[in-house]
């Protein structure tokens, strides 16, 4: 049993690391015009301009649940944190199907999943967000 106690210690590095690199998860690199889907907490690199955009959080969402009629759609508005060099970073709310201007990029919220359904509620760590980012249009 006492030859076994060196592995202790390296077993605890081991399962530290493995936490760490988990919830700081690489960026997804992409080019601009291009479509991405985030979870909450990851990011997405946009190139060559290397603009980094975080998935926050969905601040909102009103849309209607897929099995019920309603007289308004709905809306979902989604957080993002973007970045552009050694910028600080800069918080956006948008809504879905809508864009922000980011420099010289439009940053533009392409859809938020899952859809609603009247008899569940979304748990945050449930949703995804589908961007892109695109050169302005002067």
């Amino acid at each position: 049993m006492k030859r076994h106690h060196y592995l202790i210690p390296l077993l605890l590095t081991l399962a530290a690391t493995g936490c760490r690199s988990a919830s700081d998860p690489a960026p997804q690199t992409t080019g601009l015009n291009q479509e991405v889907r985030l979870a909450p907490g990851e990011r997405a690199v946009f190139g060559p301009d290397t603009l980094d955009v975080e998935f926050v959080r969905v601040v909102e969402d009103s849309r209607c649940p897929t099995d019920v009629t309603c007289v308004w759609a709905g809306e979902v508005k989604v957080q993002l944190a973007t970045r552009s060099g050694a910028a600080e970073a800069a918080r956006h709310e948008i809504t879905a199907g809508k864009d922000a201007t980011v420099g010289e990029l439009r940053l533009v919220v392409v859809q938020v999943q899952p859809e609603r359904v009247s008899t569940r509620e979304i748990p945050p760590e449930e949703y995804r967000v589908t961007l892109k980012v695109e050169a302005s249009k002067p």
